[in-house]
């Protein structure tokens, strides 16, 4: 990964380094002062040292979905207002949308330098929720921090506005303790990324280049799962790390996935932003309600093939979100959901929790082979 890179990773280690002590310094002068506006020059900064057409093209879409806000918020009528709502909720997205596409068709032009783009998408339709429910101005200033904010550039944890403005108006003080837990945390998400994920890379090849039998695909299954896990998780602690040397505090983004029994569960523990935003943003604009068994069981079908599709328009992802996603709904068909780990014998508890996990982890092969390797690794269950 880009940032993962030597000078890249020195860069915005430094930057956040001066930042950090430029805001405890400024603490300790001027208590009631904010650098946090500041910060804008880091974010432009970052994305000008990757690529000057990169920053370009962020200039740009921050710039136009701002226009967007500011004709919303002046908006007069329900109607009207309801309207702008929905077209500017999909022009947010017509960047990743083109794409996409332009992946699939060769006659398209790479018009648009994008990295990380489909999170800071979905920051920009967050932008767009908060002035119309909210009805409430966004300054410039803070919307450009807001969906340029470097720590969450390119993944994971997904910022929502109402989080970031209170941290933007009162950031917390980098101290001594923040400091420590801070780089403590950038310790363990660098080890992650850089040790474990390519550690389990070595063994995932090996394993490929075996005769594929029960044995094998079970360990397949198992390193898929935790190479998707490690490299998610660690960067989402990069991410909390670098935040924290700012004053601000961004989502845990993983919550133990491994003590889910049910699927419903498994998706408010893994990437938690992302199915929070989704909830959000798709389930309760939908349906605020309670739902009936077959109204959420559809809906989680739904959800899970756009959370698939998302990662990329394929047959492969069509097929893994059509998984998932059967798996939700006949979950919300029997109405198993939830599971109360008082209320159940440990053994199934933990039964339940194994079975959750081990069909998400034939999902994770989905990130590291084509969709024939998947299907003889899942064959490959029945050989001994």
């Amino acid at each position: 990964m880009w940032y993962l890179q030597a000078d890249t990773l020195v860069w915005i280690l430094g930057s956040t380094l001066l930042y950090g002590l430029a805001a405890a310094i400024l603490h300790r002068v001027s208590p009631q002062r904010r650098l946090t506006p500041f910060l804008l020059l880091f974010d432009l900064g970052l994305l000008f040292f990757v690529s000057w057409q990169l920053a370009l093209f962020y200039v740009g879409y921050t710039l136009v979905t701002y226009a967007m806000l500011r004709i919303l918020k002046a908006a007069k009528g329900q109607g009207l207002r309801r309207i702008l709502f929905v077209l500017f909720c999909a022009l947010c997205a017509v960047p990743f949308f083109y794409a996409r596409f332009a992946l699939m068709l060769p006659f398209l032009p790479a018009i648009f330098t994008m990295v990380g783009f489909a999170y800071n998408m979905l920051k920009a339709i967050d932008g767009v929720f908060y002035v119309y429910y909210a009805d409430k101005d966004i300054p410039l200033i803070a919307y450009a921090n807001f969906l340029l904010f470097f720590p969450v550039l390119t993944s994971g944890p997904i910022l929502r506005y109402r989080d970031f403005e209170r941290d933007y108006l009162s950031p917390k003080p980098v101290t001594a303790q923040v400091t420590t837990d801070a780089v403590k945390r950038l310790i363990r998400g660098m080890f992650k990324k850089m040790v474990l994920v390519a550690l389990l890379g070595l063994v995932l090849d090996r394993l490929l280049a075996a005769r594929l039998c029960l044995p094998v695909s079970l360990a397949l299954i198992v390193v898929s799962y935790f190479t998707l896990y490690f490299d998610l998780s660690g960067y989402s602690d990069i991410a909390i790390a670098v935040a924290s040397f700012t004053g601000f505090s961004v989502a845990e983004n993983f919550k133990n996935p491994l003590t889910a029994a049910s699927f419903t569960q498994f998706w408010r523990k893994w990437h938690v932003t992302l199915s929070d935003w989704i909830r959000e943003h798709i389930f309760v604009v939908v349906n605020g309600k309670r739902l009936g068994r077959p109204a959420s069981a559809a809906i989680g079908m739904c959800t899970m093939l756009v959370m698939s599709m998302w990662h990329g328009f394929s047959v492969k992802n069509l097929v893994c979100g059509a998984f998932m996603g059967g798996l939700l709904a006949l979950e919300n068909l029997l109405n198993l959901t939830t599971a109360d780990r008082r209320r159940m014998p440990e053994g199934i508890f933990r039964l339940r929790c194994l079975a959750v996990n081990f069909a998400f982890g034939i999902n994770a092969l989905s990130f590291s082979m084509d969709l024939g390797q998947m299907a003889d690794v899942v064959k490959g269950l029945f050989r001994l």
